[in-house]
């Protein structure tokens, strides 16, 4: 089967309402055009001067219903009315009724739109302004954890632990939006809001599937728990930028945009979906609920709860990635204050400084001993897996809102997230004399 997918995607079902059925054709008509990614926003903004519309209809046929939504949950925690529930990694418009027309949910979806052009100014990024491929960053480094028991509870070196942890008993920070797990299934997270350092223990080191880390900013903004910190993967993170720097003032934008003080972004290839614990277990012959902790290094590191430590491949394991990791095109978080991830030296984390704030957040945890450094040189695998990996989330990919559904890929028989664009439907032609790739 073939499929042109360097063009728009059909539309989405047209909504009976007249209103919802015009923001839809008019962003149709912009995505068809060529027309600046900035200026989709056009298509629901214009409406504000009308009276607003239902837009909660409006994303739901966009995003929810093409399979397009990632789960990020950003339109969820912007809603002043509580619309949404959250089941199956998705909203759901339990409460379609009680939408007031703001817009905010279709403002803050990363899917439909980019971040926008002035989101540099709000993040203050530190100089110098280097930019390698992945992102504008002032400098990097392997960090760990020194202490012994945020070192054994974490991943990679406990770098966020640590830094969470230090945020909090400094009055920093009052409390942080972390991904925890189910208490009968410790591969299963959920989201969390940690305010002691139990609390932020409980979630260290790292899952493979889905957390929805984010639904746990509106618990922060009920109790009024700032400053906050966030640490989420690249589509999070984008959601809590779009949210912070939305061009609708209204009271949920503000509170994101005054409170969280600190982004910490996760470098993510891709999440797996909850099947993928059970299949996993499979594939190394145990039960799933020994899977006491698993890594990825090239291959899938399963720690068992007795301490055994087994290896699965991680091109089977990819089989079971979350589909909806298609609509992302960021490995390295370029819109966190600070970006880690567990490349290169091994024990300890990877970590870029993007922005002041990330910057004074890190020296502060140096300079009060709570975490010791090591140059990049010592280990340039680590860089070398950075630009790979990043490069390869961009590789020949359109913006998600241009890319094909969910049904339109199940068509075509790849649901790869990681090789749809490489060496699946949506690459480009071998050139004249050359072979395809095997």
């Amino acid at each position: 089967m073939t499929s042109d997918l360097s063009a728009p995607t059909p539309p989405a079902a047209a909504s009976p309402d007249p209103v919802v059925r015009r923001v839809q054709e008019r962003y149709r008509r912009l995505l068809a055009e060529g027309a600046d990614p900035h200026e989709w926003p056009y298509a629901w903004r214009t409406e504000l001067n009308r009276g607003g519309f239902r837009a909660v209809d409006f994303l739901m046929r966009e995003i929810v219903e093409t399979g397009k939504c990632i789960g990020c949950a950003s339109c969820l925690t912007i809603c002043p009315t509580d619309v949404f529930d959250y089941e199956d990694e998705r909203p759901v418009d339990t409460r379609t009724e009680a939408c007031v027309y703001c817009v905010l949910c279709a403002e803050v979806c990363p899917v439909l739109r980019p971040v926008d052009k002035d989101l540099p100014r709000m993040l203050h990024f530190r100089e110098p302004e280097l930019d390698e491929g992945y992102g504008v960053y002032s400098y990097g480094m392997y960090v760990r954890a020194t202490d012994a028991e945020i070192l054994a509870r974490g991943q990679d070196g406990g770098m966020v632990s640590a830094l969470i942890i230090h945020g909090l008993e400094t009055g920093t920070l009052g409390g942080a939006v972390l991904g925890d797990v189910l208490p009968d299934n410790n591969q299963i997270g959920k989201h969390t809001l940690a305010m002691t350092r139990p609390e932020v223990l409980s979630c260290a080191a790292s899952r493979y599937t889905y957390s929805p880390n984010t639904i746990a900013l509106q618990e922060a903004m009920r109790r009024d728990v700032k400053p906050l910190a966030v640490v989420g993967v690249p589509c999070q993170v984008d959601g809590v930028r779009l949210q912070q720097n939305s061009s609708i003032r209204l009271e949920m934008a503000n509170w994101y945009r005054d409170n969280i003080s600190l982004v910490v972004g996760l470098f993510c290839s891709e999440a797996f979906t909850h099947e993928s614990i059970i299949k996993l277990g499979e594939m190394v012959d145990v039960a799933p609920e020994r899977i006491e902790n698993i890594n990825i290094k090239g291959k899938v590191i399963i720690r068992l709860d007795d301490g055994e430590i087994l290896t699965a491949s991680l091109k089977k394991y990819r089989d079971f990635a979350r589909p909806a990791c298609l609509y992302c095109l960021d490995y390295s978080v370029e819109n966190a204050d600070l970006a880690a991830g567990g490349i290169g030296l091994d024990g300890w984390t990877y970590t870029l400084v993007r922005t002041e704030e990330g910057h004074r957040a890190l020296q502060a945890a140096i300079d009060d001993g709570w975490l010791e450094t090591r140059p990049l040189a010592d280990e340039p695998r680590g860089e070398f897996l950075l630009n790979k990996l990043s490069a390869g989330k961009k590789a020949n990919r359109p913006l998600p809102a241009q890319m094909p559904t969910l049904q339109e890929r199940d068509e075509l028989g790849w649901l790869d997230p990681k090789t749809f664009y490489t060496k699946g439907p949506g690459a480009p032609p071998p050139e004249d004399g050359e072979g395809g790739e095997t």
